[in-house]
């Protein structure tokens, strides 16, 4: 799988599990530039999809260890 389809799969993904927030959050923007505010939101999203892939959480037996 080429590296823009990775990305653009990736990036369906983040939208698909933010896009309630991001519906929610446009309710308080004036009607008029929800779309363009989406938009924008959307592209930076799509901006920082590689730093997303680079951020590795720590799995539940580091976090334990790292509490201890």
């Amino acid at each position: 799988m080429c590296d823009c389809l990775r990305k653009e799969k990736k990036f369906n993904e983040v939208v698909n599990d933010f896009e309630p927030k991001i519906k929610k959050v446009l309710i308080n923007t004036p009607f008029q530039e929800r779309e363009d505010l989406e938009q924008e939101l959307k592209m930076k999203i799509y901006q920082k999809i590689e730093t997303l892939d680079e951020i590795e959480a720590p799995g539940f037996v580091e976090f334990l260890h790292e509490l201890t």
